[in-house]
């Protein structure tokens, strides 16, 4: 099922970290996609880290309980990443806002396959190792809507804002957002890269 959102194509989907939720693939034409598989590379000779700021997903509506993801987009050549998750306010308690998961792959997209090695699993033994145990559980590299402490991280103001860093563990990366609320909402992510 395909149908057109503006300027791109909502291509139904199944996310494999939630195959029962309603899931789409926003997809910008052939030229669009062709410019977003292009590195993004760091200018030469900075004085300071070098720094771009790339957009992840386009804002765009989710419908509540619906993720909705983008297409891969190379970011080669960065060493970190941190993710703006960007949506409408919310006004009560009761509401909800979204997740975000990055996956990242070694491979572009490629029509008619898909994108082969793509991952959102991790483990880094840099950062994380337990004497004695042999076999060690993966991360998922994703956030909740909630606080630590279970609340949401704001009411009010202009918008809800929340961010993710890591590592670029890929040239390749994808961002899904998943809207925890029953309520449509506007969404956009963007990404503020760091040599």
């Amino acid at each position: 099922m395909a149908e057109s959102k503006g300027e791109h194509k909502l291509v139904k989907q199944v996310h494999p970290s939630r195959p029962d939720w309603d899931y789409y693939l926003l997809e910008p034409g052939i030229d669009a996609v062709e410019e977003l598989l292009k590195p993004q590379t760091p200018e030469t000779g900075c004085e300071k880290p070098c720094t771009t700021i790339i957009k992840l997903l386009p804002k765009t509506n989710v419908a509540g309980h619906t993720g909705v993801g983008y297409q891969m987009i190379n970011i080669d050549g960065f060493r970190m990443i941190n993710a703006y998750v960007i949506s409408d306010r919310l006004s009560s308690t009761t509401q909800r806002g979204f997740t975000l998961e990055l996956s990242f792959s070694l491979n572009p997209f490629v029509a008619g396959v898909g994108v082969v090695g793509e991952s959102s699993f991790f483990f880094n033994f840099d950062s994380y190792f337990e004497p004695g145990t042999l076999s060690h559980r993966l991360a998922e590299c994703q956030t909740s809507d909630l606080t630590t402490s279970g609340g949401l991280p704001r009411l009010g103001g202009v918008d809800l804002t929340h961010i993710l860093r890591t590592p670029v563990m890929g040239p390749y990366v994808r961002a899904s957002v998943f809207n925890q609320d029953s309520v449509a909402r506007n969404v956009e992510v963007s990404a503020y890269l760091l040599t």
